[in-house]
């Protein structure tokens, strides 16, 4: 269920040169990123991977994930009633998603031979505070994001972005920054604000909101 305290960071207006396709069933691959859990779980870095957790454990429809039949390291969930696939890309460090997230792109794609497949990847955003989520259209920059780059350059940019505020830190080392882990209020903030924004996003892209637009 949607909450309606849920506030998106999303306001561009429309540019006269994006294309929006309405589609009746999207086919979506939403794709969170982040260095293998093992070392890095509850990490900034892994932000995406854990508010996606959050937000399936309280869909009765989402099955829970299970490893990847593709990749190793990787879990995967299949919703039987959902025209989409929701993938944890943990199999590999950040600045390595490139690899990952095309194969995965590629199969889901011949997969969904008759539909507009669209690829959804949620990152974290040191651009925005922690609380806040923000939604980009296609073709948008990596923003310096190492494993937004990676997936450019596999790739190409032609994907939707939703990014997790987690702020900017105090000083200039944003490296240890993204791999330091969230403080007890911190993931109070993430569970109570950032993970119905996220849930409000995926509702509106199941219905095929965002997904088409481009930059």
């Amino acid at each position: 269920m949607l909450r309606q305290s849920a506030r998106l960071w999303f306001r561009a207006p429309r540019s006269p040169f994006s294309t929006v396709q309405q589609e009746e069933t999207p086919a979506i691959l939403f794709a969170a990123i982040g260095n293998p859990v093992s070392q890095y779980s509850g990490t900034r870095h892994n932000v995406g991977v854990w508010v996606l957790n959050e937000v399936l454990k309280n869909k009765q429809d989402v099955p829970p994930f299970t490893p990847s039949p593709l990749l190793k390291g990787a879990l995967i969930s299949e919703p039987r009633d959902l025209n989409c696939v929701f993938f944890q890309s943990t199999s590999t460090f950040m600045n390595l998603q490139g690899s990952p997230i095309s194969k995965v792109w590629n199969h889901f794609r011949q997969q969904h031979p008759q539909s507009s497949s669209a690829l959804v990847i949620l990152h974290d955003e040191i651009q925005i505070p922690l609380g806040k989520v923000q939604v980009r259209r296609q073709n948008t920059s990596a923003r310096g994001h190492n494993g937004l780059r990676s997936i450019d350059k596999a790739i190409g940019p032609k994907y939707t972005k939703i990014g997790i505020g987690i702020g900017k830190p105090n000083h200039s080392a944003i490296d240890r920054f993204v791999l330091s882990k969230f403080s007890l209020s911190e993931l109070s903030t993430l569970s109570e604000l950032s993970v119905p924004q996220v849930d409000a996003v995926i509702e509106e892209m199941l219905k095929g909101k965002y997904i088409y637009e481009r930059a």
